[in-house]
């Protein structure tokens, strides 16, 4: 019967756990967000002057990925107004080994500190094409002599364990590109 005592009991009774059913699940949803790994998404970034002296722009070394471990990695060169001058990307685990923790968050930061921090010299620091390697730029052999020769800005960063990817910046095109890769003692420290 609709007016039955009990059934009206038993509604205040559910009425009133029913706070108490939400504020338990709320909980248990914390809690299992809390077990689940935080996404290795960071970012780092260091100021240069690359395409000249009074330049202001940056290099900015991000991770994208579920885990530390699986993260890809990207390098982008931008222009003070963030306009994209160089980027490379990569796997970390494929480019630096597997060296990175799942959830080793701190690490990951302080490799894309390292990874940021760029180095800027000129193209003609860069060996003579006799002593390149095949394989080791893209560049015709008449280009990469000029390069050397006019002797622009040239920005190397990491883009292996013992690899420095170096690219030139072309003024008069207005563009950044791709000018040799280079063996070297070990990854960003």
């Amino acid at each position: 019967m609709p007016g039955d005592r009990s059934t009206l009991q038993r509604a205040g009774s559910a009425r009133r756990l029913r706070p108490v059913r939400a504020l338990a699940l709320a909980a248990l949803c914390a809690l299992a967000a809390c077990a689940q790994p935080q996404r290795c998404d960071m970012e780092r970034a260091h100021d240069v002057a690359f395409t000249s002296e009074q330049a202001r722009e940056r290099v900015v070394a991000r991770t994208l990925g579920a885990r530390c471990d699986h993260a890809v990695g990207v390098l982008v060169l931008e222009a003070e107004d963030g306009a994209a001058l160089w980027s490379w990307s990569a796997p970390l685990a494929q480019a630096f080994g597997e060296v990175f923790a799942a959830d080793d968050r701190e690490a990951m930061q302080e490799f894309l500190a390292r990874w940021a921090a760029a180095e800027l010299s000129r193209t003609e620091a860069a060996p003579e094409w006799s002593l390149l390697a095949p394989g080791q730029t893209t560049l015709d052999r008449l280009t990469y002599e000029d390069l050397r020769a006019r002797n622009t800005p040239m920005l190397c960063h990491f883009s292996g364990s013992a690899r420095q990817t170096c690219v030139f910046w072309e003024s008069a095109a207005g563009f950044a590109g791709h000018f040799y890769d280079r063996d070297t003692p070990g990854p960003p420290e």
